[in-house]
């Protein structure tokens, strides 16, 4: 699962983040007009979010443990 952390404040409420999630991992807040990271569990870690985002508003950080299988799984 993916930590994704919005900052608020720098936040401008442009809509890129949740245009550029075509998982729909981010949904959006009308009443905030802000994004809400709806389904993290979910995300692919294409960082389209992230790399879309002029202001810089949003963080996508990969959970890379969750991918590793302990190793005295390994024959």
């Amino acid at each position: 699962m993916a930590n994704i952390i919005v900052n608020r404040e720098l936040c401008n409420g442009c809509k890129t983040c949740f245009k550029a999630c075509f998982i729909d991992v981010i949904k959006w807040d009308n009443r905030a007009k802000k994004p809400v990271i709806a389904y993290p569990e979910e995300c692919v870690h294409c960082m389209y979010c992230e790399i879309n985002c002029k202001e810089r508003a949003i963080k996508v950080s990969p959970d890379y443990q969750a991918y590793l299988f302990p190793r005295d799984s390994i024959v």
